[in-house]
């Protein structure tokens, strides 16, 4: 017997039906067959997705290295500006020693005693420096020789033998500062004045005039009036001791 269809039902006595079995069988292939072709047809969106993926893994380690880059220079831009800071601060601070320095050798009493100021800051690279020149200054006005008998040019008409000590003081205070020591002179050889006024006048000079010379030559009108064995430019000891001995200059 030759069977040309396939056999799709065969009943077996104490066996059954096998037809559901074989309908079974054949949805399950289709439902492979339809599996393959979806991941056939996926396979193009996975690869995409994981090149995609590649790259997108290999331009985060490109960023991350970049960024790694950009902040050692981030670093070293930053160290460099902080030695350029730091150079410019030492520079200015050269600048402006060097400056109160000169200023202090010609005649400025606020250079002179911003110097002092420096010296006893410790905290200031150029506090030995600054007692160095502080004190070269202050010695060069206390040398024991020194210029007097100055001239005095006067205005036309005016009688400066008739002049009270407040009018000297205003014609002092409207003098320049070459003519200042003159002055000091001028004033200091008026007998006719109290003593204890000149010497007022001499401590206040001391105390307050912006020039070391007349600082210096103030000072040795009143060392010369008071008899004391001391440098003329000595101001703070000199005004301490006018405060202590005043009182016995009244009478004088």
């Amino acid at each position: 017997m030759i069977l040309q269809d396939r056999i799709t039902e065969l009943t077996v006595q104490g066996v059954g039906t096998i037809k559901a079995a074989t309908q079974q069988v054949e949805s399950d292939a289709q439902a492979v067959s339809d599996l393959k072709e979806r991941v056939e047809n996926q396979s193009a969106t996975v690869d995409l997705v994981a090149k995609e993926a590649s790259k997108a893994k290999a331009l985060s380690e490109e960023v991350a290295d970049k960024n790694q880059r950009a902040e050692e220079k981030l670093a070293i831009l930053d160290d460099s500006i902080k030695k350029a800071n730091k150079t410019l601060t030492n520079l200015n601070l050269t600048s402006e020693f060097t400056l109160t320095v000169s200023a202090a050798q010609n005649d400025d009493r606020k250079a002179f005693d911003k110097l002092k100021e420096w010296s006893q800051d410790t905290t200031n690279p150029f506090s030995s420096k600054a007692a160095q020149a502080w004190h070269t200054i202050y010695e060069s006005h206390n040398e024991p020789m020194y210029n007097s008998n100055f001239t005095v040019p006067w205005n036309e008409g005016i009688d400066p033998s008739k002049l009270l000590l407040p009018e000297l003081i205003q014609q002092y205070k409207g003098a320049s500062v070459q003519l200042r020591p003159a002055l000091l002179e001028y004033i200091w050889k008026r007998d006719d004045i109290p003593k204890v006024d000149r010497l007022d006048f001499m401590i206040e000079t001391m105390k307050h005039d912006s020039s070391l010379a007349a600082v210096e030559y103030s000072g040795r009108h009143f060392t010369s009036g008071t008899e004391l064995k001391i440098k003329p430019s000595a101001v703070e000891y000199l005004v301490g001791w006018w405060s202590e001995h005043r009182d016995g200059f009244i009478d004088k």
